[in-house]
């Protein structure tokens, strides 16, 4: 199986290599780190105790909490820490600047074992349910012990599972400990064949989420007394959607919009959009800090903060009346609304959360977030929200309450992970 699986593997990389090469010269994708996830470093080699693999921005951002908790209880632990995306990569390097960071490697046995030789862990955690056969079988060949936490199955992807479930149940019986959220995908795994005595229901490491309280007196200049509404994380779609709703909110209420694309590749189609606005636009990767809009209208403040960099969402949340979380508008999944709810900003999102599926059941069982159905129903929301302070601040405790009550994962995700190191 594991042959046929590195053949394919290859017949892929040979077909598919003129495209990677377009798109990595195109995007940035790929080429700057091709030799880190074939295995080759330029770091001489180093012992670790344990390897985290995350595969985005938002794993690495719920591995913190993680990663702190395992400091805590064993300060001497040794960690690599692992991602796919370029965002994940440098959002890892800004929040653990104390551990080493890499790519994750390719799938072939190759690259595996040079990841594996270069950086000799002895356990290995995947944050969520990051399955590479390659990954796992030559890390257990060795003797490593293997963890799934944060797991989860959803919606789209379960049918897969099943499908490939011969394949799948074996890597599945590679793993000490699969951790999961909720009792629904517990199920789900052992429906797909992963060992009973493995499953452990430990909740959302996501909830752990602590907002950083750290000023930004530029982003408070520009606000300059206006009440915020931000939308984060937009996918495809959405942007198209929600910017008639947002220049009639500008115009009629003042208010001020920071609008941050949940993929680095849309940063420039959403410019585009915003460019054929009557709205004044600032960039956040062209602004000097003094206040210049990229398009000036004689003596207008900007209407809309493009925020077209990476990691600054979660600090700019705290400055929302309302907060709008993207991809539940179309049928993406959703996002996580756990960081503007911490910082007690109510949450707003639409009908497409399965891959938040209980996160947003939580909020919604406690009024701490409103379900919209469309853009209107966002124009609404904000609405009502922004002239009515008492109702504003009930709905943002509300939030806030319940990122509260759902703490606790991380701690019990770090101890048995701290466990396999024993």
């Amino acid at each position: 199986m594991f042959f046929l699986y590195e053949v394919l593997l290859y017949l892929v990389l040979i077909i598919g290599l003129p495209f990677f090469l377009i798109i990595g010269l195109i995007r940035g994708k790929w080429v700057s780190n091709f030799p880190q996830r074939m295995g080759f470093y330029r770091a001489p080699a180093r012992r670790h105790d344990l390897w985290i693999h995350a595969v985005s921005v938002g794993e690495t951002l719920a591995a913190k909490t993680i990663v702190e908790q395992i400091m805590r209880m064993r300060p001497e632990t040794s960690i690599v820490f692992t991602t796919t995306t370029i965002t994940g990569q440098t959002q890892a390097k800004r929040l653990y600047p104390n551990l080493t960071v890499t790519y994750f490697p390719f799938d072939f046995g190759f690259a595996v074992r040079r990841f594996l030789d270069h950086h000799s862990p002895r356990a290995f955690a995947t944050m969520e349910t990051e399955l590479w056969p390659n990954v796992t079988r030559l890390s257990r060949k060795r003797g490593i012990r293997l963890l799934l936490a944060n797991g989860r199955i959803s919606d789209r992807s379960f049918p897969r599972y099943r499908l490939f479930k011969p394949v799948v149940a074996p890597l599945l019986r590679s793993y000490e400990r699969i951790l999961v959220r909720e009792q629904l995908d517990r199920d789900r795994f052992l429906d797909i064949g992963a060992p009973v005595g493995a499953l452990e229901v430990t909740g959302n490491v996501k909830f752990d989420y602590t907002p950083n309280d750290a000023p930004l007196p530029e982003i408070e200049a520009l606000i300059a007394g206006r009440k915020c509404v931000v939308l984060g994380s937009t996918f495809d779609g959405e942007d198209e959607m929600l910017l008639p709703e947002v220049e009639r909110l500008v115009r009629d209420h003042n208010l001020f919009f920071v609008i941050a694309p949940r993929k680095p590749e849309r940063f420039e189609p959403v410019a585009a959009l915003l460019w054929n606005t009557e709205l004044t636009v600032l960039r956040r990767s062209q602004w000097d800090g003094g206040g210049a809009p990229q398009r000036q209208r004689q003596t207008q403040r900007p209407d809309v903060l493009l925020l077209d960099t990476i990691g600054e969402l979660a600090r700019v949340y705290r400055y929302a009346s309302v907060a709008f979380v993207g991809g539940s508008l179309v049928p993406h999944g959703g996002h996580n609304p756990i960081e503007p709810a911490a910082a007690g900003v109510p949450v707003c999102f639409g009908l497409h959360m399965t891959a938040f599926r209980e996160v947003a059941a939580a909020f919604l069982r406690n009024e701490g977030a409103k379900e919209i159905k469309d853009a209107r129903d966002f124009a609404s929301f904000v609405e009502q929200l922004i002239s009515d302070d008492a109702l504003r601040a009930a709905w943002g405790e509300r939030a806030r309450k319940t990122v509260a009550e759902n703490r606790g994962a991380s701690e019990r995700t770090a101890s048995r992970i701290v466990e396999l190191l024993s």
